[in-house]
């Protein structure tokens, strides 16, 4: 709304006069801090030394950056022609040798591929021996295989006599069962029979009884009827004797009650009358105690400032004595601080010194472009070795890769030749296959015409064929157990074939694959060795050293060893100049920063010494006003308790203290209390009996009124009674005292319990009767059962006696005894597989080894020994290497200048734009950069207090016509005024007077203020200070001064404690202190909010 801050509006509103007159009488060193504290402008400070700061960081970056360039070092275009010359001739050497490489290792491969086949065959021929022996051990198990398949054959028929036993077994449990519950089925239906007639009998009963109590029934309702007509008048006059009974005896008991309340009122009445009269003094506390209550707040507040004044006579010595003690502190610390910036610049000569010493006589660039070098070798060091490394495994993977590609070979050879086999096996078995399931399902049809041929009679014709023999009548039917047997036999052949030739494919894949991956690592490991050997020779051209380094030198490595030792020994030294100088460098730079901060730490202590010798004066000042101002407070103090001694003498109190008037006042408010609570009592008692006199009367005439009204209502009653009793007497000799309702409810339950115990018994007996019809049923179909299951079952009992003796076996415990399990027979039927598959599979080896053997004595590689192929191998690989290593030092060294080249463009690109950033803040510092912030703020400062000045001048003038502000040419911050009464003689503002000093000081402040409010217009100012140093003319010259400003339309607000300007203005507002850290405010417009005023606010915000 303002457009200003916090600061802003203060500055507007809280006029800094006392702080400009400590400007006009500070000396000219110590006016620009106090100005920067009126004015608010330490952002101009800030501000300067920010710039100051950057600047320095700014070239910081910008040294760094040319120290890194300086240490680059590139190659000429030349040494790049005659490097790229030098791989190409190297390369060619390259491919050559690798060339002869490859014949020597495929003769190499070829001799040891037949020494390892001929090892194989002989490890065959062990496997063949061991597998024998464990054929003949397995020769036991073999037969119990076969009786178990013989007995698999019966399986079928000893299933089906046995299942016939069971179901006759359980037959005849189901009749024996049956037979044992008849006798009780057959007594449960005679049981039922006879309840059945019983229950008829006893519904016929209760059926009568009830025709004969109906009548009965019907003339006792009718009683009752009446009876309950006459209940009701009976119950309303008997309620109604009983509320006028009630109500009789209630204001009996309340007339007596009233009497005895009357008696006790009028004796309370006539004690608390003489009580009044005995206090009769007290009366008047009720008109006067709000005055009494105001000089009693007035003393304790005068007493709470007199305290409070003392406790800040108090606090003012021992701050007075904390900033002298601070005083001399700052003076001890400007001494200390100065004679560290002498010591900081000793140090920094000696660290100059001793950094040329280490230099040598060379600059820090060549030191480092020195140190680039030795690093750049040392890498290429390493890089060989590792590269040399890399080398030698490459090489011993590559012949390894050779070998595996012969074998895969081999490999896959064999397994095409032996899924063939299997092929031709898996098309012959399924045939085979085929012919036994149509063998069985033609044998099974046979025997599905059982039924059939028990019809066909010796000498008639088949129905079917027309034939008059009949030879499967007779009982010559084929088994299909042995086609079967055979038909589970070659399936299970035909099972372990198909697996073998997925096993087959699945190998032949994998051999398939792998030697694809084979050919291709041994193409990359080929290719790996010819770049390894060229870095290798790279890096050996690019070394520069003065035993030429060649992969093929037998003592390459030794060589390069002592290269390395050579090279490690240089970059250590170099490395420890350099460090020594970068923390030389750093010690300079702290040294530097140093001696920035001594001087600025000595120019602040400097400032901070001036501050301190001004605290030390406005303490010693603000000291003497506080005892001036405690001494006034204690004569006000004294007077108040005289007076108000002598007002509450007439109250019974004789003395009091400042202390003792809290204690005094309370007594004078219970009295006050208890005067007007006794008054209140009087008031109520005569009230309460009157009222008590008037009641009684009135309960009196009352009391008479229901007594008559009683005698009344009994006599209607007593009437009423003597016809109930007649019908009740009528009623008893009919029926009793028993209900029409009940008996009712009772026949018709009887009647109806009767009905449901006869349908009971009639279902019951229908029941039983129905399951011994079922039972009888049951047993006869279960003897016609069991007398058909002992035809069947010796039918089949000598079918698979017949069938026993044509496989073999004696009897049927043979039989059972000769059966194995399913999991049984099938694992032992896979050893038997398990051990003709390895036969088979060895023999199948052993023939494709000789066969890969044969083949390898024709391909005749090479004459030439092992040892011979694989030294030659060796030198070739070595002198390869050697070269390689050339060709690899070249390239890299190409890479790196490469490299360099890419690095250098652009840290030039990155310094020429830190040039630039340096130069803008280079320019900045020279205009408003320092490292106090004086250069700025002294600028600002005198712009600021020129305008300040005309602000003034205007204010000026509206106080008095006499004077004209004008800063001093000489110095900035210094004031004079124009004397107009002294024909325009300027003088300086220190010779003015204790009033002319205050009209200046407070037209600066109210310059400042219109300075602060830019546009806003501010109608209420406030002075807190400056009064307390005044003398008597000089304050009658201010107040006259604020009066004028008052006129001009502005309020005027003066925060004082002097004593003579609480005399001499009368629109005050108090600040009382109370307890708990609380005040009341006190004067014009000031009252007590109410709760709802508060709540209200409190919402609002």
């Amino acid at each position: 709304a303002t457009g200003m801050d916090f600061d802003r509006f203060t500055r507007s509103m809280l006029l800094a006069q006392g702080g400009f007159a400590a400007f006009l009488q500070a000396a000219p060193d110590e006016r620009a801090p106090i100005l920067e504290q009126i004015t608010g402008t330490e952002i101009y400070s800030k501000i300067s030394i920010r710039v100051h700061e950057r600047r320095s960081e700014e070239r910081k970056i910008l040294d760094a950056l040319q120290a890194e360039l300086a240490g680059m070092q590139l190659l000429t275009s030349e040494e790049e022609q005659q490097l790229a010359e030098i791989l190409y001739q190297k390369g060619q050497q390259d491919n050559e040798l690798t060339k002869q490489l490859t014949q020597k290792n495929q003769g190499i491969t070829w001799i040891e591929s037949m020494v390892r086949l001929q090892d194989e065959l002989l490890a065959l021929d062990m496997e063949k021996s061991e597998l024998q022996n464990r054929i003949d051990t397995f020769a036991p198990e073999q037969k119990r295989l076969q009786l178990a398949n013989q007995a698999l054959e019966l399986s079928a028929d000893y299933a089906a006599l046995t299942a016939i036993r069971n179901k006759q077994d359980v037959d005849r449990g189901s009749l024996g069962e049956c037979q044992k519950f008849f006798p009780s089925y057959t007594d449960a239906a005679k049981q039922a029979e006879d309840t059945f007639k019983m229950a008829s009998e006893q519904l016929a009963a209760r059926k009568v009884e009830q025709q004969t109590a109906l009548p009965i029934i019907r003339k006792v309702h009718e009683l009752d009827l009446k009876i309950n007509e006459r209940d009701t008048p009976i119950k309303a006059a008997r309620d109604f004797v009983a509320d006028l009974s009630s109500s009789f005896e209630t204001l009996q008991n309340k007339q007596k009650s009233d009497s005895e309340d009357l008696v006790n009122r009028r004796k309370d009445f006539d004690e608390l009358q003489a009580l009044l009269i005995a206090s009769q003094a007290d009366e008047k506390l009720v008109e006067h105690l709000a005055g009494l209550h105001s000089r009693f707040d007035s003393l304790k507040v005068l007493s709470g400032q007199l305290t409070d004044k003392h406790e800040e006579i108090t606090l003012a010595e021992a701050q007075h004595k904390e900033v002298v003690r601070t005083w001399q502190e700052e003076m001890t610390c400007l001494e200390k601080e100065r004679r560290s910036l002498d010591v900081t610049h000793v140090l920094l000569a000696d660290k100059q010194s001793d950094l040329l010493k280490t230099l040598a006589g060379q600059d820090v660039a060549a030191w480092r472009k020195y140190q680039s070098v030795l690093t750049v070798q040392k890498d290429l060091i390493g890089k060989t070795f590792e590269a040399a490394e890399s080398l030698k495994k490459s090489q011993q993977i590559s012949i390894q890769l050779e070998c595996r590609q012969t074998t895969l070979r081999h490999d896959e050879t064999t397994l095409a030749s032996t899924l063939a086999n299997q092929n031709e096996k898996q098309a012959m078995l399924e045939k085979e296959v085929t012919l036994l399931e149509t063998q069985l399902m033609l044998l099974k049809r046979i025997e599905e015409l059982e039924e059939a041929r028990s019809l066909l009679q010796d000498g008639e014709p088949c129905p079917l064929c027309g034939a008059k023999e009949h030879p499967f009548a007779e009982g010559n039917i084929p088994v299909p157990d042995e086609t079967q047997l055979s038909l589970f036999t070659m399936r299970g052949e035909l099972k372990l074939v198909v697996g073998n030739i997925s096993d087959l494919k699945v190998k032949f894949a994998n051999v398939g694959k792998d030697l694809e991956q084979a050919v291709s690592s041994k193409k990359e490991h080929s290719e790996k060795i010819a770049e390894v050997s060229r870095e290798i020779s790279e890096n050996c051209a690019e070394l520069h050293s003065d035993q030429k380094l060649v992969l093929s030198d037998p003592v390459f490595t030794e060589k390069l060893e002592c290269l390395q030792k050579e090279n490690s020994r240089q970059l250590i030294s170099a490395t420890s100049i350099l460090e020594t100088v970068d923390s030389i460098e750093k010690e300079l730079a702290t040294l530097r920063d140093s001696q920035e901060k001594a001087k600025d730490s000595v120019t602040k202590r400097e400032h901070d010494t001036l501050a301190a010798a001004h605290k030390k004066d406005s303490a010693e000042q603000l000291l003497e006003r506080l005892r001036k101002e405690a001494s006034g407070y204690q004569e006000q103090q004294e007077m108040a308790l005289y007076s108000l001694q002598k007002e509450i003498e007439l109250y019974g109190i004789p003395s009091i203290t400042v202390d003792t008037i809290d204690i005094a006042y309370k007594k004078l408010v219970v009295r006050r209390d208890l005067w007007v609570s006794r008054n209140k009592q009087k008031s109520e008692f005569e009230q309460r009996i009157a009222a008590l006199e008037i009641q009684m009367r009135h309960q009196a005439e009352q009391i008479i009124k229901t007594e008559t009204d009683i005698k009344k209502q009994q006599e209607l009653l007593s009437g009423m009674l003597c016809d109930h009793d007649a019908l009740h007497r009528e009623r008893r000799e009919l029926f009793g005292d028993r209900k029409t309702e009940d008996e009712e409810t009772r026949l018709s339950d009887a009647i109806e319990s009767a009905d449901k115990e006869l349908d009971g018994a009639r279902k019951k007996f229908s029941t039983a009767n129905q399951e011994l019809s079922q039972l009888k049923a049951k047993i006869d179909e279960l003897e016609k059962v069991i007398s058909n299951w002992d035809i069947q079952l010796k039918s089949v009992d000598e079918a698979f006696q017949a069938r026993l003796k044509t496989s073999g076996f004696t009897d049927e415990e043979n039989y059972k005894s000769s059966c194995l399990s399913e999991s049984e027979r099938r694992r032992v039927g896979q050893l038997a597989q398990k051990l003709s598959d390895e036969t088979i599979e060895i023999a199948s080896k052993e023939q494709e080894k000789r066969e890969m053997l044969g083949a390898e004595l024709q391909k005749n590689i090479t004459d030439e020994p092992l040892d011979d192929l694989k030294n030659a191998v060796v030198e070739v690989s070595g002198t390869q290497r050697d070269l390689q290593l050339e060709i690899g030092g070249i390239q890299q060294k190409l890479k790196d200048n490469d490299y360099l080249k890419q690095r250098y463009q652009e840290r030039v690109y990155v310094i020429d734009a830190q040039q630039l950033e340096f130069t803008r803040w280079d320019l900045l510092h020279e205009l408003i950069g320092s490292a106090d912030g004086k250069k700025y703020r002294n600028f600002a400062q005198g712009l600021t207090f020129e305008i300040m000045i005309g602000h003034a001048n205007r204010q000026l003038q509206k106080l008095t016509d006499r004077y004209l502000l004008i800063r001093d040419d000489a110095q900035p911050l210094e004031l004079n005024v124009i004397d107009n009464y002294q024909a325009g003689e300027i003088r300086s503002t220190k010779n003015l007077s204790g009033g002319e000093s205050f009209i200046v000081s407070l037209s600066l402040a109210l310059g400042l203020s219109h300075m602060a409010s830019k546009n806003v217009r501010v109608d209420s100012l406030f002075l807190d200070e400056g009064f307390g140093t005044l003398d008597e003319e000089a304050l009658d010259t201010a107040l006259e001064t604020l009066a004028g400003l008052q006129q001009d339309g502005k309020l005027i607000g003066v925060i004082s404690h002097v004593p003579a300007l609480k005399e001499r203005i009368s629109t005050q507002i108090q600040v009382m202190p109370l307890t708990g850290g609380r005040s009341q405010i006190l004067g014009p417009g000031c009252r007590k909010l109410t709760v709802t005023e508060r709540t209200s606010l409190f919402l609002t915000g």
